[in-house]
């Protein structure tokens, strides 16, 4: 059966409901808030095959074995190994149309989208119900390995990712405004734009209602 427009509606207003929350302060509540955050980026700039693998390199490493000792993550890592082929199939047409050894063809495009989006899709809700905060509080975890967890998925996340051509793209598509600049995180007099991403990219980010004096 093919994923309609219907259905991808569907899917993603739940990661943008889940993710719409102002950033909580309990970690039991930040767990899904992010992680809905995470999935949303993506899928509004799905196209980069890249950004899935990288999110679930680092989903493998550590967030599932960090939760898996108090819940239960195999039907979660079943889906992504599952949709892997067809993952890769798409990602491999880009290239190929990328490096002018293919035509681009939407017809083709869509039907290797249609191969994977669907299990994409309800892999990404479906993660964001198992991370339910209440269902995290009853799993017994403590919330110093939650927090653990997200320090380490911070460290990990900097290595994967390109900070000058992977970060802005995420950011500007992050909490549903399009109008630029938008940031993940909230921007004061003593916390601004980190400078080596800011001078990079500082014909954009100087329009930001609190720019660096640089």
């Amino acid at each position: 059966m093919s994923y309609s427009a219907d259905d991808f509606a569907r899917d993603f207003h739940i990661m943008c409901k889940l993710a719409k929350r102002l950033k909580p302060n309990d970690i039991f509540d930040w767990v899904q808030w992010e992680m809905a955050r995470t999935h949303k980026a993506i899928i509004q700039w799905w196209i980069q095959v890249e950004k899935v693998e990288i999110h679930h390199q680092v989903e493998e490493e550590i967030q599932f074995p960090a939760l898996g000792v108090a819940i239960d993550t195999s039907a979660s890592h079943a889906e992504y190994t599952s949709m892997l082929v067809p993952l890769g199939a798409f990602k491999s047409y880009l290239e190929s149309v990328s490096e002018g050894t293919a035509q681009w063809s939407s017809e083709t495009a869509s039907m290797l989208a249609q191969a994977f989006l669907p299990e994409l899709m309800h892999h990404f809700v479906e993660e964001l119900y198992m991370l339910d905060p209440g269902a995290l509080r009853r799993s017994g975890i403590a919330a110093s390995a939650l927090e653990a967890m997200r320090q380490a998925v911070a460290v990990r996340a900097k290595e994967s990712a390109d900070f000058t051509k992977d970060i802005p793209g995420l950011v500007v598509h992050n909490d549903g405004a399009f109008d630029w600049p938008r940031v993940p995180w909230a921007i004061t007099d003593e916390f601004r734009m980190p400078a080596g991403l800011y001078l990079l990219h500082k014909g954009w980010w100087k329009y930001s209602a609190l720019p660096l004096d640089l």
